[in-house]
């Protein structure tokens, strides 16, 4: 088995030679054939790939990326540096993932170096470029690149997208705001039925967040309104279909898209935020978290925010009403 992965590299080294002598070979009649050292790399880079040799895996696709060049295949070659691209992310992802103390950044500037090649190749318009750059943003958030690419599904993914980040931030505020967009712009279109799983889970993440925030009424929007008194009716043992009875017409209404079970689970936890009641707040918060596995990241991480902000109230009341009895015993005495 040792001698399998030196096997490969001596072909690569080979490989990498025909490639040059391409590069070189002012007519192209008399220079080793593109599409055969196209076909090399292209066969080296699987079976690298299948030997976990992930470096050489990506070099090889950079040697693809420069056949197709050859051959004036823009597509060819901007798929090729975006499979060299997400190698070069994958090693750095392994290394960081096994803490490596060395110096392992030179793989995620490899990856940003391809993404941006791969960027520069897509017609502006394109919906490769779009997606490239939206791939490449984790790696680099104030990449200045745009694309004049743009569709309904696109804005939702993003707005969505924005949405997590800001929740992980805990700009609140700005989240729920981004997540009614989502809503507005699906329901303006009157394209619900193709959304159903993002309009279900984008409801837990709204009665979350209007729990988590507590704004006045004057700061929440008829929507805001609905959704609250929607749940709180639930919680006080009004029917599902009773609720929806005020007619439908193709407008937004609460609970369209969330199992039965669920809806009551959510009520209970609306229900308890509303009577004040930390206690079962709390316990209805870890009950829904454990219930519902299907729960993504954004979710689980609000839920526990909001238990943590729920027992630090508790813990700042108890010790105020101890400081109280302290006062109280001292007077006293």
């Amino acid at each position: 088995m040792d001698s399998y992965p030196r096997n490969l590299v001596d072909q690569y080294l080979k490989t990498c030679n025909k490639l040059k002598k391409v590069e070189k070979a002012l007519i192209k009649r008399f220079g080793p054939n593109v599409s055969e050292v196209l076909d090399d790399f292209a066969r080296l880079a699987v079976k690298f790939e299948e030997a976990a040799i992930y470096q050489y895996a990506a070099m090889c696709q950079l040697g693809v990326g420069k056949c197709e060049a050859h051959i004036n295949n823009a597509t060819g070659e901007c798929q090729a540096l975006l499979r060299a691209a997400r190698l070069f992310l994958r090693i750095h992802q392994d290394k960081e993932d096994l803490l490596f103390k060395c110096n392992f950044y030179e793989y995620r500037e490899a990856a940003l170096h391809c993404y941006s090649q791969a960027v520069e190749k897509c017609p502006d318009d394109s919906v490769m470029k779009a997606a490239i750059i939206r791939e490449m943003i984790p790696l680099q958030p104030h990449y200045e690149g745009t694309s004049s690419f743009s569709s309904p599904v696109h804005r939702i993914y993003e707005l969505e997208l924005s949405a997590q980040n800001c929740l992980h931030q805990e700009d609140f505020l700005k989240a729920l705001q981004q997540l009614d967009d989502i809503v507005d712009n699906i329901y303006e279109r009157k394209k619900q039925s193709l959304y159903k799983d993002l309009l279900g889970r984008i409801e837990i993440l709204r009665v979350l967040l209007l729990v988590n925030l507590t704004l006045p009424p004057s700061r929440q929007t008829p929507a805001h309104i609905k959704l609250i008194e929607y749940y709180i009716q639930m919680a006080e043992f009004h029917s599902s279909e009773e609720l929806a009875s005020g007619g439908n017409n193709g407008a937004w209404q609460p609970g369209q898209f969330l199992p039965m079970i669920q809806k009551h689970s959510l009520a209970q936890i609306v229900l308890a935020w509303h009577l004040e009641n930390r206690q079962d707040l709390r316990m209805y918060l870890r009950d829904f978290r454990h219930e519902y596995v299907s729960l993504n990241e954004s979710q689980k991480f609000l839920i526990n925010f909001i238990i943590a902000k729920v027992k630090k109230w508790k813990l700042i009341i108890e010790n105020k009403e101890e400081r109280c009895k302290v006062v109280f015993h001292f007077k006293v005495q």
